[in-house]
């Protein structure tokens, strides 16, 4: 079985990036949402993507994580980490990430939020306006739209067709990577709670046994 390919998200440092390029993540999040744990401040951004710019050769994607985020925003948020991806983690409308897209020319990533098997049906207004849909358990507060540590039904997943491609999120840790895989063929994984030893604290071996994990399928 091919490895599935990894998204560490949320990291808060040039360590937790330096982790991340050895152990061979596909991609790096960094999370701009006041309300998270994980929230970065603009300078924190701009020390990390600095260090990742100084790195040769293959290394994570950058992703820059918001919640509705206005066109100032995202213009401070873009300058201060320079990502390789916008991910849109709210309420957003296919024409707002349009829009997004064309202002930044920059890849973007969509949340869907999965509860039951009739959200998966919003996954195509996405089509051709996504580059990655990051398929994650709905939410039990309003507050937080990601990365509370719950999974939905992955069942859900085994006969999904749709045209995007698209990542697991939502629930996952070292212990249920095989099951996650086996059971959705997730060719992509985003994992952030999973590896950290508290809310906001990224746990680097946790993050190497991750991937390590993914890699065996």
């Amino acid at each position: 079985m091919p490895r599935a390919d990894v998204k560490i998200c949320g990291i808060a440092t040039p360590s937790d990036y330096d982790v991340c390029a050895k152990a061979d993540a596909r991609w790096v999040g960094m999370v701009f949402f006041p309300k998270s744990p994980r929230h970065l401040s603009l300078n924190a951004a701009t020390a990390i993507a600095d260090h990742a710019d100084s790195y040769e050769g293959i290394c994570p994607k950058r992703v820059a994580l918001t919640v509705d985020m206005d066109d100032d925003a995202l213009d401070a948020v873009m300058q201060a980490s320079r990502p390789d991806f916008i991910q849109l983690h709210g309420n957003e409308t296919p024409n707002r990430a349009k829009a997004i897209k064309a202002r930044f020319n920059i890849p973007l990533i969509k949340a869907i939020r999965i509860g039951n098997a009739s959200d998966l049906n919003a996954c195509s207004a996405w089509d051709n306006v996504a580059d990655w849909l990051l398929l994650d358990a709905k939410s039990v507060s309003s507050d937080m739209p990601g990365g509370t540590g719950h999974r939905f039904d992955w069942s859900l997943l085994a006969r999904y067709t749709g045209m995007a491609k698209w990542m697991l999120a939502g629930g996952l840790n070292c212990e249920n990577v095989a099951e996650a895989i086996a059971t959705t063929t997730a060719k992509a994984l985003d994992v952030s709670s999973g590896v950290e030893s508290a809310p906001g604290k990224k746990d680097h071996k946790l993050i190497r046994s991750f991937i390590h994990a993914a890699e065996m399928g």
